[in-house]
């Protein structure tokens, strides 16, 4: 399983989004917090924790995917539970189903003190 790498995903690079762990059905991602992620009130933009999540399900995704497959989003459901604020965001996502055709996986963003600040689910097609 490859890691995404800088260059690989010009928008993954834009929002400093990183793969830190990939394994078989899970991955976790971190995104240093920096003032170009905030939305007015100081807390980290929804659109930036709905990337987040995505990212980290699609990586979990394609962490069992074969080399001639690819995923697609089809679906993304997000609770916001409180304000993301500190230094940085970790999201720990696993799949909770792998069909033929279809993964579902749900992911938790927590804060630097282990605080949940987001959850959500994802669903991806697989497409060969």
């Amino acid at each position: 399983m490859k890691k995404t790498e800088p260059g690989m995903s010009p928008f993954w690079d834009y929002i400093g989004m990183e793969e830190q762990v990939i394994e078989e059905g899970y991955a976790e991602l971190r995104i240093n917090i920096t003032p170009n992620l905030h939305q007015r009130r100081g807390s980290v933009h929804g659109g930036v924790l709905a990337s987040l999540i995505d990212g980290a399900v699609g990586s979990a995704v394609r962490s069992t995917l074969s080399q001639d497959q690819v995923s697609t989003t089809v679906e993304l459901k997000i609770n916001y539970l409180r304000p993301a604020k500190g230094s940085y965001l970790i999201a720990k996502a696993k799949l909770s189903h792998r069909g033929r055709t279809l993964a579902v996986g749900q992911a938790e963003i927590v804060n630097p003190d282990g605080k949940l600040v987001a959850m959500g689910t994802a669903t991806y097609m697989i497409l060969p």
